[in-house]
């Protein structure tokens, strides 16, 4: 009997394993705040391959650290760059978020991403507003259900330094262990994307007498085991359940890595099941949504600030017709830059970057394009929130392709009519030749009175013809 309930347990807890995926990187790597002046922004980058699962909607949570309530706005996305697209949002400051505590958070249909406060004294059941929501799930949908108790609703996770913490809540009924000889079970599957074992962890509350307990159990599909490893706190209030298991019973696992991962998550699921009949069949009644959870949230002091600073700008224009610019930014905050333009003339153009450590350094680019050759005028400007960095002013010459050497008034041929023209441009601040290179026709790489003097030996007095620099 108690290997029958081994097998259907684990069953229940394989589908976790297999869809959490293994060794994933970070989801929250990218997830940055501005400086403050009359308005904080929050920039949060979405892989495209969460993207690709379906809609998605991403959302900053705030609070100030005197309160106990949250504030949740949504990100909209504002760009995509490489593989990721970005999204952000922006608050109004105010002097009682100087210091402020915030966190990220993306949903799509069936998946969740959320990074979580700090239960930080191990309050247990542990207090609202210290429980990240780890999903929604649709009343009702649970299958084939002995009871509303089987309909999960809403779930919820928090920790602190010792423990994780998890809550499930239902359409219902209490929560029941049984009726008879049929039993009914809930639990949390807790999975270490980064450990290649598909090994699954979980905290089930159940009693089975002399067959199964509530605790903290591991179930390994290699060989169809499962076993208790360690002992869970539970609190039932209402259509609450709330379990808690210490982390310690987790890192002594060889299948677990460390707390965090080394990618900074774990993946969570809520389920509902029944096992009845003399050999325990298992129905799965409910699932709820699939959890990447990331123990961790982040202070920030807004009083003070350091201003960012910009390096390697440059500008490139060796393909016809296209302009190349980028430009390093980097903040010793660690701030987001609210404006990253490079203006070109009279144009502005946001740049994007494809890997973010702005406390460091990080590299923006973006293109461009030109109609005609000329002279143009470009600068950057940058801005952490609260300081605005800029680049000086300069300039680039850009040849859009074929020209006549000496051909300075772009009639098509080389008469007296340039010689007049480069005579008005350097002494009358007449219209320079188009391109430049067309009046440089010693290719000096400046337009002088030599030009002027080269190119009249070559109408009248058969000299060298004009070069083509």
């Amino acid at each position: 009997m108690k290997r029958s309930v081994r097998l259907v347990v684990l069953a229940c807890l394989l589908t976790l394993t297999t869809a959490s995926g293994q060794m994933m990187s970070d989801p929250f790597a990218s997830a940055f705040t501005s400086a403050a002046s009359d308005s904080v922004r929050f920039n949060f980058d979405v892989s495209d391959t969460l993207v690709a699962m379906g809609p998605i909607t991403c959302s900053a949570l705030y609070r100030a650290q005197s309160t106990t309530s949250w504030t949740t706005i949504p990100m909209t996305e504002l760009y995509q760059s490489c593989s990721l697209y970005t999204f952000g949002t922006s608050i109004e400051y105010s002097t009682s978020l100087s210091t402020a505590e915030w966190y990220i958070r993306a949903e799509a249909d069936s998946a969740v991403a959320t990074q979580s406060p700090k239960n930080a004294s191990g309050q247990f059941p542990v207090p609202q507003y210290q429980l990240a929501d780890v999903g929604v799930d649709p009343v009702g949908d649970a299958v084939t259900a002995a009871g509303t108790f089987q309909d999960i609703t809403h779930a919820y996770a928090s920790y602190s330094d010792t423990k994780l913490f998890v809550r499930i809540d239902n359409n219902g009924g209490g929560f029941p262990t049984n009726s008879g000889l049929t039993f009914y079970m809930y639990a949390v599957g807790v999975v270490d994307p980064d450990v290649a074992d598909s090994v699954a962890f979980s905290m089930v509350y159940v009693n089975i007498p002399f067959v199964m307990t509530s605790g903290l159990y591991k179930f390994d599909p290699s060989d169809s085991s499962f076993s208790r490893i360690g002992n869970i706190s539970t609190n039932i209030s209402g259509t609450s359940l709330s379990m808690s298991c210490n982390i310690a019973d987790l890192t002594a696992q060889p299948e677990w890595s460390d707390w965090p991962p080394p990618s900074g998550v774990v993946i969570l699921a809520p389920i509902t099941a029944t096992l009845s009949g003399s050999t325990f069949d298992m129905t799965t009644n409910d699932w709820g949504k699939i959890a990447i959870y990331q123990p961790a949230s982040t202070i920030t002091d807004y009083s003070s600030n350091v201003a960012p600073a910009l390096s390697l700008a440059d500008v490139d224009a060796s393909t016809p017709g296209e302009v190349a610019a980028q430009v390093t930014y980097g903040d010793a905050d660690g701030n987001l830059p609210v404006t990253r333009d490079f203006h070109f003339e009279l144009s502005v153009y946001p740049m994007t970057a494809c890997e973010k450590e702005y406390s460091t350094a990080t590299l923006f680019e973006c293109n461009s394009t030109v109609t005609s050759s000329g002279w143009y005028r470009y600068f950057f400007e940058f801005s952490d929130g609260a300081a605005s960095v800029t680049t000086d002013l300069d300039s680039i010459y850009i040849n859009l392709g074929q020209y006549v050497p000496g051909d300075a008034d772009g009639s098509g041929i080389v008469d007296i009519d340039d010689v007049v023209y480069l005579i008005t441009f350097i002494f009358a601040s007449g219209p320079a030749p188009e391109p430049y290179e067309s009046g440089d026709v010693d290719c000096s790489g400046m337009i002088d009175i030599d030009d002027v003097v080269y190119l009249i030996t070559y109408i009248f007095q058969s000299g060298p013809p004009p070069l083509s620099c």
